[in-house]
């Protein structure tokens, strides 16, 4: 070949057997993020409505910002037209409860993180909260998202 009169191959330097220190280290921290992020550590914004056992809703009060947070246990998806997303099936709110009961007697003092649809009623929401109650749920949380940027007519 070509390269065989010049001994050019014996200048080229071995490939690298192995990462270096510094990407283990990027590799742990990545890894240490995603296992804090993904933990209970991590406290979920939304508004606390108080379902006690005499079966009131008390308004939450406005205080420091970690007052009203706690770590939630399940997040329900309520979207329109009944919908209800929990723990990966598609439920109705009539189908939901006997799951939600399940759930409470797996998991006790468990706070549930609702995330409505704007065409979710309030009615129907505060049946959710109920229906939680009745389960055995330690707390309910209201959390909203916002409003995607939608173009206006004129």
């Amino acid at each position: 070949m070509i390269t065989r009169p010049f001994e050019l191959e014996s200048r080229l330097s071995p490939p690298p057997r192995d990462f270096d220190f510094m990407a283990w280290v990027n590799v742990g921290v990545l890894a240490l993020f995603f296992g804090l992020l993904g933990s209970r550590f991590v406290l979920a914004p939304g508004l606390p409505i108080g379902v006690g056992a005499a079966g009131t809703f008390s308004l939450p009060s406005i205080g420091a910002a970690g007052q009203n947070s706690a770590a939630t246990s399940v997040v329900v998806s309520y979207r329109g037209n009944n919908v209800i997303l929990f723990e990966g099936g598609m439920y109705g709110l009539s189908d939901l409860r006997k799951h939600l009961e399940l759930y409470a007697q797996k998991h006790p003092n468990a706070v549930m993180l609702v995330r409505a649809d704007r065409q979710v009623s309030v009615q129907d929401f505060f049946s959710l909260c109920d229906m939680a109650r009745a389960a055995g749920f330690a707390g309910v949380q209201a959390a909203a998202e916002p409003q995607a940027s939608a173009s206006r007519l004129p």
